[in-house]
């Protein structure tokens, strides 16, 4: 009886919960964010060539299918090379796609002398992991060419939608509560190349699963087209935790298809000291 009697009175107390979001504290039922592993910088690998040594980095925890953030910190004899013009390559070494050219953002020199650029590592085939990127540095007169082999964990920064598009993660690096400019890039894959999706109508929808049925949104804008197969929006999080993005994107011409981004964390704002 008593048991029966507590029952009731927990379905009484949830039917009391108010509709608007503001006025429930959904983040008491949120666990606490895992680790922030899936943002630090780690090294990938060093190469020699030409005098000169190169040590390739790679956000979010390492190299990982889709749009991959990389570092290349360029030294000669122990200093840093800080003139260097600096391009990239990557190719895919197997699967649908093996030796296909995939797209690249050469590195600028940032402020700590790192060059930084990005590389998306595509595969039709996700099972097909295995990528090569090439370094080009120009520096003194001279020019190094250094390879480097790349496996790439296939976890959720890459999303099929449909059997020939993939949808990748491109911005933000970190999801924090609040204000975030939120970019996906889409390549469609025509057996030879990839090519990027423009000119598609495209929908976002964020969604936190709070368990048991219950979930809600996060206020977000209108979507904008960025070229070059890119989609952004601004999203406004209302808090911490684990979210989902759904990207439902429809080609000129072509059915709606979506990709699902799922098990991403949100964190909060980091606070200076």
């Amino acid at each position: 009886m008593n048991r029966l009697f507590l029952f009731v009175a927990l379905v009484g107390l949830a039917g009391c919960v108010p509709d608007g979001l503001t006025d429930f504290d959904f983040q008491g039922l949120q666990p606490d964010p895992p680790a922030d592993e899936l943002t630090g910088e780690v090294v990938v690998g060093t190469a020699r060539d030409a005098g000169l040594t190169v040590e390739l980095t790679a956000m979010r925890g390492g190299p990982h299918l889709g749009y991959v953030r990389l570092g290349l910190a360029v030294t000669r004899g122990g200093t840093a090379v800080t003139d260097a013009t600096v391009s990239l390559s990557a190719t895919a070494d197997g699967g649908p796609a093996a030796g296909v050219a995939l797209p690249v953002e050469d590195p600028a020199r940032d402020a700590d002398g790192v060059y930084r650029g990005a590389a998306f590592l595509l595969a039709p085939d996700t099972t097909a992991r295995q990528f090569t990127l090439t370094a080009t540095i120009a520096s003194g007169g001279t020019t190094a060419e250094v390879a480097f082999p790349i496996e790439a964990r296939n976890d959720l920064w890459m999303q099929a939608a449909g059997v020939d598009v993939l949808v990748s993660w491109v911005d933000p690096l970190r999801p924090v509560v609040g204000e975030n400019r939120y970019v996906v890039a889409a390549h469609r894959w025509t057996g030879t190349a990839f090519e990027p999706v423009d000119g598609a109508t495209v929908r976002l929808y964020p969604y936190m699963d709070m368990g048991g049925g219950d979930g809600h949104s996060t206020p977000h804008g209108a979507p904008e087209a960025l070229g070059d197969g890119r989609y952004g929006w601004d999203v406004d999080f209302i808090m911490s935790g684990g979210w989902e993005m759904t990207v439902t994107l429809a080609p000129p011409g072509e059915a709606d298809r979506t990709a699902a981004f799922v098990g991403y964390t949100v964190y909060e704002p980091e606070v200076e000291a």
